[in-house]
């Protein structure tokens, strides 16, 4: 068994050759039951972006969030709160520097080591989540990634990838009841790079450029700009260097 210890939190399926561990994802699967590869071929990011990994290198796994006990308004949260337990997942092993991106990305450093893409099911949401394990800078996908092995992570690829599923599967099990309350908005507020930072933003109605300052009470981003504080519930955001 590829992932021995994620069992523990969890039902973990270990998958072979897929393409997206989204497509295996079964509804009447129990809650947190979670499908899990080292070679996925056709993975998806946010707004159709493909997430490509060299086979063995990269863990790609899809965790089922029941959420019929939640509210409506704090199951937009999820996303975030997804992130908040993967960059805690990660910060032992990169010497605690893993930080968020918003809406989701795991830095190191600034650079991109994971991200998360969250579907609506009909029994719940698909939680998926993809980190760069063991690339070498040759293999990754675009200047500004990194992979656990790159920031200074020891262990084999199945190590590092049982690791953080245990890790991850046991926090957003004690996160949920918090989604949408004001300690777990704080913490996750604590742990964005991006407020404070100058940010471009990319959504349908056009290009915003302010100065991320808070997340509102829906997770939002809230930027400032010439005309005022603009909250941002979608889009595709830029840190300015």
């Amino acid at each position: 068994m590829l992932f021995p210890g994620a069992s523990s939190a969890g039902t973990v399926f270990e998958l072979g050759t897929v393409g997206s561990t989204f497509d295996a994802v079964d509804e009447r699967a129990d809650h947190l039951t979670t499908w899990a590869t080292l070679d996925q071929r056709a993975g998806r990011g946010r707004l159709g972006r493909e997430w490509v990994s060299p086979a063995g290198k990269c863990l790609a796994a899809t965790v089922l969030v029941r959420t019929k006990r939640l509210r409506e308004d704090a199951i937009g949260w999820l996303p975030l709160a997804a992130g908040l337990a993967l960059a805690d997942a990660l910060d032992p092993l990169v010497a605690d520097r893993a930080s968020l991106k918003w809406p989701n990305d795991v830095l190191v450093d600034g650079r991109k080591v994971a991200g998360i893409l969250c579907e609506r099911r009909k029994t719940g949401v698909a939680v998926g989540f993809g980190v760069n394990l063991t690339l070498t800078e040759a293999e990754l996908p675009t200047p500004h990634a990194t992979s656990l092995t790159l920031e200074g992570a020891e262990g084999t690829a199945p190590v590092l990838a049982d690791a953080i599923l245990c890790h991850v599967l046991r926090s957003i099990d004690v996160l949920l009841p918090a989604l949408g309350t004001e300690p777990l908005r704080a913490a996750i507020a604590a742990e964005l790079t991006t407020i404070g930072r100058d940010v471009r933003v990319a959504m349908p109605a056009g290009e915003l450029v302010g100065r991320a300052v808070g997340l509102g009470p829906h997770g939002e981003l809230q930027v400032e700009t010439d005309d005022g504080i603009v909250d941002v519930r979608a889009g595709d955001v830029v840190h300015v260097r």
